[in-house]
């Protein structure tokens, strides 16, 4: 069973990824009819010799020199493919290759953007939690007619606090689970 890596169409690179995915695709189908042309012709060639070789020295010279004509063309077309082949599986491994460095870059990102976002949040946290602070000062220090505005602008930034921990919460998951895909992908 293959595992799934919808987490790919996440990443910021991820057309680029797709794009690769499709040409590993193509030549991986052009690799597979290659190689099946290839076992046809083997097989061709090896019928074509046992005749010859079953053939009476006294049979028609000109059927034994098509055949043997036959046997060499077909020879140079193995050849070919056998070229193709190689150049096929070289195609394929240089582009999967470019796939992992895509995958690498692109959880690169991810993550520094989710690291980026996570200091963000350390420092609006801080930031409310000092004005929460200052509003909860200024709510015991004044009078009772400004109360009623000190209160609510003390528990506008509580819930400010709350929030932004809550994305702090969300970015550090975040990171975690880039953590993990970068394990999974790359040991």
């Amino acid at each position: 069973m293959t595992r799934s890596r919808r987490y790919l169409n996440n990443l910021p690179n991820a057309e680029r990824i797709k794009e690769l995915a499709r040409d590993i695709l193509d030549n991986e189908l052009e690799l597979d009819q290659a190689l099946q042309d290839n076992a046809r012709i083997k097989a061709e060639i090896i019928t074509l010799e046992s005749q010859i070789l079953s053939s009476d020295a006294w049979e028609d010279p000109q059927k034994i020199k098509n055949t043997k004509r036959k046997l060499d063309q077909l020879g140079s077309v193995l050849k070919r493919n056998d070229k193709e082949i190689a150049h096929l599986k070289e195609e394929i491994s240089s582009s999967k290759s470019l796939v992992n460095e895509e995958i690498r870059e692109g959880l690169s990102k991810l993550f520094q953007q989710a690291k980026s976002d996570r200091d963000e949040a350390q420092q609006d946290i801080i930031k409310h939690q000092q004005l929460v602070e200052e509003a909860h000062n200024r709510l015991m220090d004044n009078p009772t007619e400004e109360s009623e505005n000190l209160r609510d602008e003390w528990i506008r930034n509580l819930v400010k606090v709350s929030t932004v921990e809550e994305k702090l919460k969300n970015s550090e998951k975040e990171l975690e689970a880039i953590k993990r895909v970068y394990r999974l992908e790359f040991g």
